[in-house]
C-alpha cells in the first residue's frame, strides 16, 4: 500500500512545483455502523477493509460510536505522512491529523 501513496506523493510534489501557499489535513479513514452500510450498498464490490475486528470503538460525546484504527497504526501512518510531506512538500503546513 505504501508504494500507492509514495507514487502518489510523487504526483503531487510535481504537481506543485512551485512556490504556493500549501496546508494539509489528514484524516485517517474510520466508519460508523451506518456509514459502513451506505458504503456497501453504493460499492457492493469495494474492497475497502471496513471490519470491525481490526479497529477500536471510539465514542462521541453523544453515545454514537465510530470504529477507527488502534493507536500503535495510528503512529505508524502518522509518522509515515509526515516524512512523506516533509520530504517531498517541505513547505507544507499540516493544519491536523485525525
Amino acid at each position: 500500500m505504501r508504494e500507492h501513496y509514495d507514487q502518489l506523493f510523487d504526483q503531487i510534489s510535481a504537481a506543485l512545483d512551485f512556490d504556493c501557499d500549501l496546508t494539509i489535513e489528514l484524516i485517517s479513514h474510520r466508519f460508523t455502523p451506518g456509514s459502513k452500510q451506505v458504503l456497501q450498498s453504493w460499492y457492493p464490490n469495494s474492497q475497502l477493509d471496513l471490519d470491525e475486528q481490526g479497529r477500536v470503538i471510539k465514542r462521541n460525546k453523544f453515545g454514537g460510536i465510530k470504529y477507527v484504527y488502534d493507536g500503535n497504526t495510528m503512529k505508524t501512518l502518522k509518522r509515515y505522512f509526515e516524512q512523506q510531506i516533509a520530504r517531498r512538500l517541505p513547505n507544507a503546513k499540516i493544519l491536523y491529523w485525525t
